[in-house]
């Protein structure tokens, strides 16, 4: 995706505090767009070493879930998130996290790490 099209996205989407840039071209076209938020990189980033932090640490950890609202979720439990991590989960995700939020002693597998039909299939067992 070409970089003036992300920033875009993301402009529309306010999904940063920061606008983060690798190269000088990147760099001057973010600050045209959103001033002192665009930062320079000084070094390549590095992949995330756990990249469902936030999950791991909530009762969501227990609901089955795709890729996709995994990612979501965990965005939106992280600290300073404008957003519900409820609104990326369906009425069954939604009713399975209550019952989860009810019975925390229950000894709850964690679902986030394995595929999502494998993991509703644990829960009936």
């Amino acid at each position: 995706m070409p970089y003036a099209l992300l920033l875009e996205h993301g402009l529309r989407k306010d999904c940063a505090q920061h606008l983060w840039t690798t190269t000088e071209q990147q760099f001057e076209a973010a600050t045209e767009k959103v001033g002192d938020k665009a930062k320079r990189l000084e070094a390549e980033p590095r992949p995330d070493k756990e990249p469902k932090y936030y999950l791991l640490q909530s009762p969501y950890k227990h609901v089955p879930m795709t890729a996709a609202q995994a990612s979501r979720c965990n965005g939106a439990l992280a600290p300073g998130a404008k957003s519900a991590p409820q609104q990326w989960l369906s009425p069954r995700q939604i009713a399975l996290l209550e019952r989860i939020q009810k019975a925390p002693t229950r000894k709850w597998p964690i679902a986030v790490d394995v595929p999502i039909l494998q993991a509703w299939a644990k829960l009936q067992g």
